[in-house]
Parts: C-alpha cells; structure tokens; sequence
C-alpha cells in the first residue's frame, strides 16, 4: 500500500464468517462515507464475490478493506484453481439458469472492478468511489 492508502480490515474467512463479514464491512462502508443505494450496493458486491470464494474456491479466503483519497476499496483472494475460461466475458445469464450471475453482479454494481484469475487463485478488487464527507455547519 502506498502513503496515500488508509488500512481499515484485513481478515481470513471461512464459510462460518460470511455473515459477520458482511455486517462488519457494512459497518466500515457506513463510516467511510458511503449510504443509502451506494452503501447497499458496496455491501452487495463485497457479499458476491466472498460468496464465490467459499462456493468454488476452496472455501477459505482473505479480505482486505482500505481508503485511498475519495475511494473505498475491497480485495477478496483466495487459492483456489482460478475462474475458468470464458466466464468472466459471458454476459448475465439467462434467467431461466440457476446460478452464474455473482460477479456479473459485482461489475455492474462497482465503479471500478478487477479481477486476476489462474491456477494460484482469484484476486476481486472492488472500487466505490466516496462523496466528500459535508463538514458541519
């Protein structure tokens, strides 16, 4: 991380902390100036892609949770055997199919999204950008 980059969490996960996680980001995403819509939807996609870790890769992985000037950052990792070919350029899929649609649904909510894939594992990095924070009157 560089000199402009404020740590806020960084933790390992297993299926039993989905839940947690999810409140305890939610509650980070609060404070760091994010609410209503924009709240929901960071929470939403950090939920989508921790969700795929402990379905197709392994179960276990790591989130990590920062600032850096007006945005807020979430990296989701894990060591599982990579997301296969072809599905990260599919489009949504149909709504009649079961499934499929997490991280679809994590690049439509983010402002940014990146994502780095192979046989060591998945690396998700969610970008929302922050309104300034109006000071008090």
């Amino acid at each position: 991380m560089s000199g402009h980059e404020l740590p806020i969490m960084a933790t390992a996960f297993t299926r039993r902390q989905v839940t947690d996680l999810r409140h305890s980001v939610g509650d980070h995403a609060r404070r760091s100036g994010l609410s209503g819509a924009r709240h929901e939807n960071f929470v939403l996609a950090v939920h989508e892609a921790v969700t795929n870790v402990v379905d197709h890769a392994g179960g276990r992985g790591l989130l990590r949770l920062w600032r850096s000037d007006a945005q807020l950052h979430c990296e989701i990792s894990d060591s599982g055997p990579g997301i296969p070919d072809g599905t990260l350029d599919s489009p949504m899929p149909p709504l009649d199919h079961f499934g499929g649609r997490g991280l679809w649904l994590v690049r439509l909510l983010s402002d940014a999204t990146a994502i780095d894939t192979g046989p060591a594992g998945t690396r998700v990095r969610i970008t929302f950008h922050l309104m300034p924070v109006p000071k008090p009157a």
